[in-house]
């Protein structure tokens, strides 16, 4: 798998998940999830709670563990937990 100069494998997104700092987790997350009827939802609850305008990788207000199980459980997108530093 061929890594950008930023370290995420081509094809693949950074995102931060969580409702407050110490529950928060760091994800990537295959371009193709973009698509998904529930994560456009997940990416309207980051337009209503940060706005357009965000520095940095993109945030989901949503609990990590939640979101962690709905990807399991769609099982056809691609996700990888980032191990925090």
């Amino acid at each position: 798998m061929k890594r950008s100069s930023s370290g995420v494998p081509k094809g693949y997104v950074p995102i931060s998940v969580g409702v407050n700092d110490e529950n928060t987790r760091r994800f990537i997350i295959h371009t193709s999830t973009l698509s998904h009827t529930d994560f456009v939802e997940f990416l309207c609850r980051s337009v209503e709670e940060y706005g357009f305008s965000n520095d940095g990788v993109l945030r989901i207000p949503y609990e990590a563990r939640a979101f962690e199980e709905w990807m399991k459980k769609e099982g056809k997108y691609k996700m990888g937990k980032v191990k925090p530093i």
